[in-house]
């Protein structure tokens, strides 16, 4: 889920981020919704669990849009 302050709208949107095992963040994961041509893309946490060939995040952190990183969890 992700959160905006209320003072500063979109440039501070927050979200709990993945973190891989080398401490780097991983791209987008895409979403087979089925026999469509669209593809849904995320960055949300709970899409980086390793199966159907994703990536696994070892940890979370929590990541604003203007670049702040908190500690990884």
């Amino acid at each position: 889920m992700e959160w905006q302050s209320e003072e500063f709208g979109a440039s501070h949107e927050g979200m709990a981020g993945a973190v891989l095992a080398d401490g780097s963040e991983p791209g987008p994961e895409y979403l087979d919704a089925g026999s469509g041509s669209h593809m849904h893309q995320t960055n949300q946490w709970w899409a980086y669990n390793g199966r159907l060939g994703r990536q696994r995040a070892d940890h979370m952190r929590g990541s604003c849009s203007c670049g702040w990183r908190a500690a990884r969890h």
